[in-house]
């Protein structure tokens, strides 16, 4: 396969995952506390793959989780295009920080995608305890270093060694 091929099979199979682990049932315990995976490896894309557009693609899998999940037409694909876009145009300094000063960067990305899902669940009246929209927030910041470390890890090739 060429590497064009590879680069996007690796991010539909990775989205398709991310995805998948966002739909996993967990006890009320740990699902108030789940990352928002599907932003998380939105965000990988976007700071790693200048070569990909992601920002389409972002918008159309929002749509999916919008129809899974039962919300507001549009929910998340209003907050996946933000993630992507601040990361998208953050990229050239985002690429300078090491791993753990990245990880505190993108704090404003994952809490802005925390707002917009509380902002217009409340615009559509469904109300939710605001620790449990803050608190995804938090494990989406502290998964983001195992997610990057992995996907790295994944992606390197036996000629890059």
């Amino acid at each position: 396969m060429t590497p064009t091929r590879n680069l996007i099979l690796g991010f539909l199979l990775s989205l398709l995952v991310a995805l998948a682990l966002q739909l996993i049932r967990l006890p009320d315990v740990l699902a108030a506390a789940r990352p928002a995976w599907v932003p998380l490896m939105f965000a990988y894309w976007a700071l790693r793959e200048p070569r990909l557009a992601t920002l389409f693609p972002a918008f159309v899998v929002g749509l999916l989780m919008d129809v899974l999940f039962g919300t507001a037409l549009g929910q998340h694909s209003l907050g996946l295009v933000f993630v992507v876009y601040i990361v998208e145009r953050l990229r050239g300094i985002f690429i300078l920080f090491p791993l753990w000063q990245a990880t505190f960067a993108l704090i404003p990305a994952w809490a802005l995608y925390s707002f917009l899902m509380f902002w217009v669940d409340g615009a559509t009246q469904h109300n939710a305890d605001p620790w449990l929209r803050w608190l995804p927030a938090l494990s989406t910041t502290l998964f983001w270093p195992l997610l990057f470390s992995v996907m790295e890890a994944l992606r390197q090739t036996p000629d890059d060694e």
